[in-house]
């Protein structure tokens, strides 16, 4: 088969690391990362370094904007998927509200699990096509399937006692760590497996605060086991997303 040139491969990069090559894409490009280790280094990166472009290899900008086009109308178009299942999910609410008493929404409930519904969902969309890997893509799928139960247990009925407890603002301290352990990690598999399982430890670690602080309050049901065991449900949560990443983080070592 006749030669590729590099500037075709580095056109279809981007898209390659987004995800969004076709099969006889990505092919070309493995290929051609097997014998040029800079390609093979960007694949693993899961990242384009524009630095590593000389000028005489650099991608054609019209090449390159038609590549990022794509990219982001299949972002687009996504986004409103999310926004279609959001919907769908708050009119279960809606309907029950026309049919029995026992479920009483107000417009603040609808617009914060709005929120929250849209808002998991398109951190799914974004963090998923970081890395082609679905490994990856299914540690980000129970990573943000943990964190929005985790926000609407506690903001429905509370883990800890009732809502106003102060001890469930303790799980706030679960998210910020998940949320700046994926900023540091810069959501690559590696640092994001070691976010996991530090969320994981603290996860366990709220509910001894609480029995050490705010021991009244586990009690009130479900009661302390209640307690440790639903906290357990989100911490294995959290540490099966993070062997995800881990696997994830083999598979892009080996690639």
């Amino acid at each position: 088969m006749k030669s590729i040139p590099r500037n075709i491969i580095l056109d279809l990069l981007p898209a390659y690391i987004a995800g969004e090559a076709s099969e006889e894409s990505r092919g070309l490009v493995e290929d051609f990362a097997r014998n040029d280790p800079e390609i093979a280094r960007l694949i693993r990166a899961g990242t384009l370094d524009p630095a590593v472009i000389s000028p005489k290899t650099a991608v054609p900008d019209d090449l390159e904007m038609k590549t990022m086009k794509r990219i982001r109308s299949s972002i687009r178009r996504r986004m409103w998927y999310v926004a279609l299942v959001t919907a769908a999910i708050l009119m279960v609410p809606l309907l029950a509200m026309v049919f029995t008493h026992d479920v009483d929404w107000n417009v603040l409930d609808f617009v914060v699990m709005g929120g929250l519904l849209f808002g998991t969902g398109l951190t799914y969309v974004l963090m998923s096509r970081i890395l082609d890997n679905v490994a990856y893509r299914a540690a980000v799928g129970v990573a943000v399937v943990a964190g929005l139960l985790l926000i609407w247990v506690n903001l429905a009925v509370g883990i800890i006692g009732s809502t106003d407890n102060p001890a469930n603002l303790l799980y706030g301290g679960v998210l910020a760590i998940g949320l700046v352990g994926a900023g540091v990690a810069r959501f690559q598999p590696r640092g994001m497996s070691h976010t996991l399982f530090a969320a994981a430890l603290a996860q366990m670690l709220v509910p001894v605060i609480a029995l050490v602080f705010w021991r009244p309050s586990l009690h009130e049901p479900p009661g302390t086991l209640g307690i440790f065991i639903l906290n357990a449900f989100f911490a294995a949560l959290f540490v099966v997303s993070g062997l995800l990443f881990r696997r994830a983080a083999q598979k892009q070592k080996a690639s």
